[in-house]
């Protein structure tokens, strides 16, 4: 795994892909930038959104992430988890 950013505003993120030689990272580049990313998932043969996320950089300064599960979804060992048939 990749070393900790240097910079990062309110939020960063880095994703390990299969099959990609580089990791997928990013984040806001205003001070008081936020994001969005959208997870899709398989689910019998269609593609589905399985998971959103929504960092915010609120106006009193404080930081918010909501994960928004758009599949039906558990909470096992501390972990959200969205499972469906490929």
């Amino acid at each position: 795994m990749a070393p900790s950013p240097r910079v990062v505003r309110n939020f960063f993120v880095r994703g390990e892909v299969d099959g990609r030689r580089s990791l997928v990272c990013g984040g806001p580049r205003a001070r008081d930038g936020g994001l969005t990313l959208t997870l899709y998932q398989r689910s019998s043969g269609e593609v589905e959104t399985a998971l959103k996320l929504y960092c915010i950089a609120r106006s009193n300064g404080t930081l918010l992430v909501e994960a928004e599960p758009r599949l039906s979804w558990s909470f096992q060992g501390g972990k959200l988890r969205i499972e469906t048939k490929r």
